[in-house]
């Protein structure tokens, strides 16, 4: 099959469209959109996020140095979206999507309650790359819900039907296909 090559864009996807959250100068919870988060170090555990500097929460993430990542699940996927085409300068996202804003407990930063999975970080360092920043945040608590914790204690992916973001569209995860280090035992 032929290669065509394509310049110029971001093309590591699927990626979590996940919602970032930060508080206002007056505590109001606000919520952005990001397909452009991920894990960057294991120690101390990191995780990275790209945002624009006319981003209302960029500015948040500046003025109280922390923020939370919030993994949604499929069925709050309008929500989702909603959260990264109308800007917390205008909008109550909060209020007008239902969410419910958490205070964060190692970070004043609010929680998405009906997220799945909730990633508490402290801002270690912002860096300017061009047309985003990258916030790079010290994970200081992850909050599950119980449903995601399987027989083991361990946090399944699957259970949380968590939502997947890719070239302008959103995804579910279906199934499982490997694990991690299955192929040491199939390509003997």
């Amino acid at each position: 099959m032929a290669k065509i090559e394509k310049t110029g864009r971001p093309a590591i996807y699927p990626a979590p469209a996940a919602l970032i959250s930060a508080y206002d100068e007056n505590n109001k919870p606000n919520a952005m959109t990001a397909a452009w988060a991920s894990n960057i170090c294991y120690q101390p555990p990191t995780v990275v996020v790209g945002i624009h500097s006319k981003r209302y929460t960029f500015e948040l993430i500046e003025k109280t140095q922390c923020f939370v990542v919030n993994l949604p699940a499929v069925d709050k996927v309008l929500e989702t979206d909603y959260c990264g085409v109308v800007s917390g300068r205008d909008h109550d996202k909060f209020e007008e999507t239902g969410f419910t804003a958490i205070k964060g407990s190692k970070v004043n930063a609010p929680l998405v309650k009906e997220c799945p999975v909730n990633i508490e970080c402290k801002l270690l360092k912002q860096v300017n790359i061009g047309s985003h920043d990258a916030f790079f945040g010290e994970v200081v608590a992850v909050h599950y819900d119980e449903e995601m914790i399987n027989e083991k204690g361990v946090p399944d992916t699957l259970r949380g039907n968590l939502l997947a973001y890719g070239t302008g569209s959103y995804y579910s995860l279906k199934e499982e296909v490997g694990r991690h280090s299955f192929s040491k035992k199939k390509m003997k």
